[in-house]
């Protein structure tokens, strides 16, 4: 009995030491897997991590990135600052502007996309540029820039043998050269860009509506009618009328949500396109003749045409920017300084009677009490321009007092032409909305 408790024990001393020895085998595996997945998934952290920090797009990168943005940020900051402390101090000092005006855009003198480049028959050829969509005139007595540099709308050639079609039909602009665009136009305290409007006599010419020192320009009231001024809006005294009734917009191509103050900006917008093309060409075309085809769905710019009054300013502002042959150039109603500009050309022409022309215009215009058909008379022609004087008053896009367009040249009505020559400028009773016999208007265009 005693040894078989003794085996008892024996074996279960043994089974014992197996179970342990087992289950202990067992724990190890289980903490080795245990261990092997750990390390598994810490690789697995380490290699996102090491991603998320250091990869193209990690944490680092954004970082870096973020600073560069933010020093970026302070050194542009900075330099608009630098900009607006030293433009205050010109203007505070009377110089004006900004430290860093931006050169204007220069033609080269080439052909290119949008014009072509043509050598005109002066003494000294100059070249000018023609839109592409037009042909330089190879008429007698239009092809030189002193005498009037003549384009026509179309590609067919222009010449001696076809000219009397061609005038009547095609349209026809001519080349004003402005050798100094600032004289057309100053920019104010503000920034913004002010046509310079001029008095032309035997004596001299003098600024009409503005001065200007150390390069900022403001401009003053004249005596009488109030202030000559563009690109602006007329509302009338209470600034509910004109320009501020959208029926007129509407009627001058806006839509159904322009206001005054839209309109405003959109003359503007368009006058300094109109001066960088300026300065960039060097000049503009004018509108050989007065503009016609009034009552048409286009108007036009051709020889006889009898169609030239009876729209008010607003359609005939809207007629006017519908008249371009393609997107190569714009068509506007003439501004006040482009007229003027046209004026210092003849003025300066070092010709006599061209100088004369442009403050007594007697002889060279229709002041015979009744209107003729814009060019049928050949004696009404300078630098082959017809009809700037007398025939119809030609509406512009400059603003007189607070419910006037300006009228250049004088009408038939006048009767002479000492006292309405070719620059001079009527306001009084033109308001926007007259549709009356005696005004007109004239085209000026630029690419």
């Amino acid at each position: 009995m005693g040894n078989n408790n003794k085996r008892i024990k024996i074996w279960e001393e043994e089974y014992e030491r197996k179970f342990t020895i087992t289950k202990n085998a067992k724990m190890h595996g289980i903490t080795l897997i245990a261990l092997v997945v750990t390390i598994v998934v810490l690789l697995i952290l380490a290699g996102i991590t090491i991603s998320l920090v250091f990869s193209e797009n990690g944490i680092i990168a954004k970082a870096r990135e973020a600073a560069n943005k933010t020093n970026e940020a302070i050194i542009n900051e900075q330099a608009k600052m630098n900009d607006i402390t030293a433009a205050m101090e010109n203007m505070l000092n009377g110089t004006g502007g900004s430290t860093t005006p931006e050169e204007p855009e220069k033609w080269d003198g080439t052909s290119d996309d949008k014009v072509n480049a043509v050598q005109s028959t002066d003494t000294t050829p100059i070249t000018v540029p023609v839109p592409k969509g037009y042909t330089a005139s190879k008429v007698t007595g239009e092809t030189t820039v002193k005498d009037g540099f003549v384009i026509y709308e179309g590609t067919e050639e222009v010449n001696d043998t076809n000219k009397d079609t061609a005038q009547t039909t095609r349209n026809q602009f001519v080349w004003v050269p402005v050798a100094n665009p600032s004289e057309m136009y100053g920019t104010d305290a503000s920034g913004k860009k002010w046509g310079k409007l001029y008095d032309f006599d035997e004596d001299g010419i003098t600024p009409l509506n503005w001065t200007e020192q150390d390069g900022v320009m403001e401009i003053i009231a004249t005596s009488g009618t109030g202030s000559y001024r563009e690109p602006d809006v007329i509302t009338d005294d209470d600034e509910t009328k004109y320009d501020a009734d959208n029926t007129n917009l509407q009627e001058a191509g806006l839509d159904v949500s322009a206001t005054a103050d839209t309109f405003k900006t959109q003359l503007e917008t368009e006058f300094n396109s109109m001066i960088a093309s300026v300065e960039k060409y060097g000049g503009f075309y004018i509108g050989r003749y007065e503009t016609g085809g009034l009552s048409q769905t286009e108007a036009v710019v051709v020889k006889n045409n009898s169609e030239i009054a009876r729209q008010t300013w607003y359609m005939m502002y809207k007629k006017s920017k519908e008249v371009a042959a393609n997107s190569n150039v714009a068509t506007t109603m003439i501004w006040g300084c482009q007229w003027d500009a046209v004026m210092r050309w003849m003025y300066n022409s070092g010709d006599s009677t061209k100088k004369t022309y442009t403050y007594d215009s007697t002889g060279k215009g229709n002041y015979s009490s009744s209107r003729k058909n814009t060019g049928s008379d050949p004696a009404y022609v300078i630098n082959n321009i017809y009809d700037m004087t007398g025939n119809v008053e030609d509406w512009t896009i400059e603003a007189g007092n607070t419910k006037y367009r300006v009228n250049r040249g004088g009408d038939y009505d006048d009767m002479f032409g000492s006292g309405h020559p070719s620059s001079s400028r009527r306001n009084i009773n033109n308001y926007p909305t007259n549709n009356n016999t005696i005004a007109g208007s004239r085209l000026s265009l630029y690419m």
